[in-house]
């Protein structure tokens, strides 16, 4: 049988199934893990978004003919796992945004957030210009923080690490929302033109990356599994510093930063 010629994956569809898989293996689904894109049904010609999935290097490892052996990961079996991470990954972020929109923290009904997918529905999202409001949002944002740290916390303390890191996606996913939801008080392009949901997406992953990395200095993969724990915490950290690096900004130009008292603002953000 003829070998079929490889064709590159366009770009706009790349983007779009590293976005909807959150840039994490569908398989193993955890985070921080470098990716890369597979052709489910081993056409490489075949670019369509509903034959490529998302996987990690030792996953896609598994669905190789080696040494005479069948492969671990049939296609199939690849849909089924990739299926169910895209639906989890859709609910998460959902159940992210429920809880931290600014229609929902603050009961605003004068625009809603666009849930945005791609570039086109850029034109539908909706900045703000409300000073009022975002000081609204900030004051009753801690609240809605300190009640999911109680949730995470009762993962943590399991001390099982698959239980403790979801209670660290939980956060990490709460944290990009209130990212999203501060950037609709920037002009809208303003984060390297793209939508804050794909810009946050690919900033985030690239911090799991980044502290991943930095936590296995003797090669990937030679940490142990605690090292997902870890590097869902590092990432929490740099999350809650970066909203606090964002409120310090908005604060000046709306003129509200008489209203609030930053430093006991940031003080109960980070405790």
């Amino acid at each position: 049988m003829a070998k079929k010629k490889r064709v590159p994956i366009p770009d706009d569809i790349a983007a779009e199934i590293l976005f909807i898989s959150d840039r994490t293996c569908c398989v193993c689904n955890i985070r921080g893990k470098q990716v890369q894109i597979h052709h489910v049904d081993e056409d490489p010609s075949n670019n369509t978004l509903g034959n490529l999935s998302v996987l990690c290097f030792e996953c896609h490892d598994q669905t190789m003919i080696k040494g005479g052996f069948g492969r671990k990961l049939e296609a199939n079996q690849i849909f089924k796992y990739r299926n169910d991470w895209h639906e989890r990954v859709r609910n998460r972020k959902a159940k992210a945004d429920e809880i931290a929109s600014i229609q929902t923290v603050t009961g605003s009904t004068e625009t809603v957030i666009v849930n945005v997918i791609n570039e086109e529905d850029y034109l539908n999202y909706k900045t703000y210009d409300d000073p009022n409001l975002l000081k609204d949002y900030l004051d009753k944002i801690l609240i809605v923080h300190n009640a999911q740290l109680t949730i995470a916390r009762t993962k943590w303390d399991t001390g099982v690490t698959m239980t403790m890191n979801q209670g660290n996606y939980d956060m990490v996913d709460f944290y990009e929302e209130v990212l999203i939801e501060l950037s609709t008080f920037y002009p809208k392009g303003h984060f390297n033109n793209l939508t804050p949901k794909k810009y946050f997406s690919e900033l985030i992953s690239s911090r799991f990356l980044w502290n991943r990395l930095v936590l296995e200095p003797h090669g990937v993969g030679t940490g142990g599994t605690i090292v997902s724990t870890m590097t869902g915490g590092s990432v929490m950290n740099d999350l809650k510093h970066m909203i606090v690096d964002m409120v310090n900004s908005l604060l000046f130009p709306y003129e509200i930063d008489e209203q609030i008292d930053l430093d006991k603002w940031r003080d109960e953000w980070l405790t």
